[in-house]
């Protein structure tokens, strides 16, 4: 028995619910500075050659552009893609081909769907290589962001399901 269209539960579209969760999880990573703790490294009391000390100035210069530079400057990337792959999904998703349309209109809007579901994907992927890139500048717990990278490669399968569904509900 068929159930009427109004009495129907609002269906979870997964993959946009999947990425809303990973981009609050990496927001909450982003707002702990990526996991990166600035520990300022104890003056030694005992004597030091010149090259030494000035091997320590290096490495505080260093700290300290990290978390007054660096770490702003991938929050920012970050955040940028994730918004992007947010708006993408959304935008595949509010196209909605009709066969009564013109076929070359259906067509246009079916590639459209098509090309910002793409552009999700490819979004994924640069999250996957930045979050790599910060993994390896910023002395960081790996394995706290092994996490990231399954989250991201299930939102990478789950939008080439939607994908693959649409290839068969509109042919093309």
């Amino acid at each position: 028995m068929a159930v009427l269209k109004n009495k129907r539960k609002a269906s979870q579209f997964e993959v946009f619910h999947h990425a809303f969760e990973l981009r609050k999880e990496i927001t909450d990573l982003l707002l702990r500075d990526f996991g990166y703790k600035a520990r300022p490294k104890k003056p030694s009391m005992k004597a030091r050659t010149e090259q030494q000390a000035e091997a320590e100035l290096k490495s505080e210069a260093r700290r300290v552009a990290f978390s007054d530079w660096y770490i702003g400057q991938e929050q920012e990337a970050v955040l940028n893609i994730l918004r992007s792959l947010i708006q993408n999904i959304i935008r595949a998703n509010s196209i909605y081909p009709s066969r009564e349309l013109p076929d070359d209109i259906y067509e246009a809007e079916v590639k459209e769907r098509r090309l910002y579901q793409d552009r999700a994907v490819a979004e994924c992927f640069v999250l996957l290589q930045e979050l790599q890139y910060i993994i390896e500048t910023l002395p960081v717990d790996i394995n706290k962001y092994t996490r990231f990278a399954d989250s991201i490669q299930l939102e990478i399968a789950l939008i080439k399901g939607w994908r693959k569904a649409d290839k068969s509900r509109y042919g093309i």
